[in-house]
C-alpha cells in the first residue's frame, strides 16, 4: 500500500487513521502512568483531547491537505498530550514528560514502520488498519504486563535529573517529524527508510545509556544514605560508650559513699531520726538513678541507636513509650536492621517537631508464632498521602524520602512485610518478618 492507496486526499479515512493512533498511543502512555484522578475523570479528558484531535486533523486536512498537517501535528497533537500528561499523573512534571514524550516518540517510529510495512506486503486500507490495531494492542500489552511497575518504581526513587532527560526524547521526536516530512515525505524517498532505521538504532542506545545512568545514580543515592546511617551508629555507639565509662566512674565515688551513708543511717537508726534516714535513702536512690544507664534491648548496636533517638526525642520533649525486643540475632543482620530503625525513628522524630501540644512516639516489638513484629507510631495530625500501593508519598515533594526507600529496600531483601497508615492523630508503621 502506497501513502496514495490510504487515500491522501480522503479526509474522513485520514481523520479516522490519526484518532486511531492517537487513541493507541494514550493506551501506551496509561499502560505506564499513575493517575491521580479517578477513572471517569480520567476517561473524560482522554475524550475531550481525542475530541480536539478530531476537528485540528479535520480543519488542517482540509484546508492545508495531508502533507501540511503532518508537519503540524507535534504541535497539535504532542505537545497537547504532553500538556495532559502533566495535569493527570501523580508523578513529578519533569518524569511525566519523559514517559509521555517516549511513547509518543515510539508511536511516530510504529507508525512510519506499520505503514512501510503494509506498502511491502500490497496491502489496503483495511489490511493497514488490522496491522495497526494489532501491533499497537500488543505494545500496549507489553508495556503494561513488563515495564509498568519497574518504571513507576523508578521514579519512585529517582527523583532528580528528569528535567534534562525529558529533553531526549522531545528532540528525537522532532527529528523523526524533520526526517518524515523535509523535504519530502519519506514514503517517496526510499533513504529515508534507512535514516529511520539508524536513528531507532541510536534512539536504542541511548535510552539503554540513560537507563545506565539512572540506575548509578539510584546506587549512589543508597550508598550516601546509608553512609550516613552507619556515620550516625558511630556517633551512637562512641556516645553510649562515654556514657557506660561516665556512668563507671560515678558507680565508683557511689561506691566509696556508700560506707559513709551507712555510718550515718546506723546513727540516724540508732537516735530514732526516722525523718533524716528516709531523707539518706532518698537522696542514695536519686544518685543510683543519676548513674543508672537506660537500656532498650540486649543487642548493643541497635541499642545505641534506639539512645540515641529516643533520648534525642525527650530532649525536644517528646513523650516517649517503649516495649522493644530485638529481632533475632540468627535471622537479621543488627547493622541493617539498625539502618531501618533509624530511618524510622528520624522520620517519626521529624514528624513530632513539625507538631505542637502533646507529641509521643511509641516503638513496641515481640516475637509471636515465629514471626517478629515491630510497630512504630509517632503523632501527626498533618494528612499524609498515600500512593496506590499504601506507601507515603514525602513531603517534601513527589514520590518517597529516602528513609521509606530504604525501609523498603530491607523488606524486599528480607522477604517482609510493610505497612504505613495513619488514624486518629498517629502516623504507624509497621513491620512483619519471618523469623524462623
Amino acid at each position: 500500500m502506497t501513502l496514495g492507496n490510504l487515500h491522501e486526499h480522503n479526509t474522513i479515512i485520514n481523520i479516522i487513521r490519526v484518532i486511531l493512533i492517537t487513541t493507541f498511543t494514550l493506551g501506551m502512555m496509561s499502560s505506564l502512568t499513575s493517575f491521580k484522578f479517578h477513572v471517569k475523570k480520567v476517561l473524560l479528558l482522554f475524550g475531550v483531547y481525542l475530541v480536539w484531535i478530531g476537528v485540528s486533523t479535520g480543519v488542517l486536512l482540509y484546508f492545508a491537505g495531508f502533507f501540511a498537517f503532518t508537519r503540524c501535528m507535534f504541535f497539535t497533537i504532542s505537545v497537547p498530550a504532553i500538556a495532559l500528561a502533566y495535569y493527570m499523573d501523580c508523578n513529578s512534571p519533569a518524569q511525566s514528560v519523559f514517559n509521555y514524550a517516549t511513547q509518543v516518540l515510539l508511536s511516530y517510529i510504529m507508525a512510519m514502520i506499520i505503514l512501510l510495512i503494509n506498502t511491502a506486503v500490497h496491502g489496503n486500507v483495511g489490511s493497514y488498519f488490522v496491522i495497526l490495531s494489532v501491533t499497537y494492542i500488543l505494545v500496549i500489552l507489553l508495556e503494561y504486563r513488563y515495564f509498568r511497575k519497574p518504571f513507576l518504581e523508578l521514579t519512585k526513587v529517582v527523583q532528580v535529573g528528569w528535567g534534562s532527560l525529558s529533553l531526549i526524547p522531545v528532540f528525537f521526536s522532532m527529528l523523526m517529524l524533520f526526517i518524515a516530512n523535509f523535504p519530502t515525505y519519506y514514503t517517496k524517498d526510499p533513504f529515508r527508510i534507512l535514516y529511520i532505521l539508524g536513528n531507532l538504532i541510536l534512539i536504542l542506545i541511548v535510552y539503554f545509556l540513560v537507563y545506565q545512568s539512572i540506575l548509578r545514580q539510584y546506587r549512589y543515592q543508597m550508598l550516601s544514605h546509608h553512609k550516613d546511617i552507619l556515620t550516625l551508629q558511630i556517633s551512637a555507639m562512641e556516645k553510649q560508650t562515654r556514657n557506660i565509662h561516665a556512668a563507671e566512674e560515678k558507680l565508683k565515688i557511689l561506691r566509696h559513699d556508700i560506707r559513709h551513708f551507712s555510718n550515718i543511717m546506723q546513727t540516724c537508726l540508732h537516735d530514732g531520726s526516722i525523718e533524716e534516714a528516709n531523707q539518706l535513702l532518698s537522696d542514695l536512690e536519686a544518685a543510683v538513678g543519676k548513674v543508672e544507664i537506660k537500656t532498650y534491648c540486649n543487642d548493643s548496636i541497635i541499642n545505641s541507636v534506639l539512645a540515641f533517638y529516643l533520648n534525642l526525642a525527650e530532649s525536644e520533649g517528646v513523650e516517649v513509650q517503649t516495649s522493644f525486643i530485638a529481632p533475632p540475632a540468627d535471622k537479621f543482620d543488627s547493622s541493617s536492621f539498625s539502618v531501618v530503625l533509624a530511618n524510622a525513628l528520624e522520620n517519626a522524630l521529624n514528624a513530632c517537631k513539625e507538631e505542637s501540644g502533646r507529641r509521643v512516639i511509641m516503638l513496641k516489638s515481640r516475637n509471636l508464632n515465629g514471626q517478629y513484629l515491630m510497630e512504630l507510631s509517632n503523632t501527626c495530625r498533618k494528612t499524609v498521602r498515600f500512593d496506590k500501593d499504601g506507601m507515603p508519598i514525602s513531603q517534601k515533594g513527589m514520590g518517597h524520602g529516602i528513609g521509606t526507600k530504604s525501609i523498603l529496600f530491607f523488606a524486599k531483601q528480607t522477604h517482609s512485610m510493610v505497612n504505613f497508615q495513619q488514624e486518629n492523630g498517629f502516623f504507624t508503621l509497621q513491620v512483619i518478618a519471618h523469623a524462623q
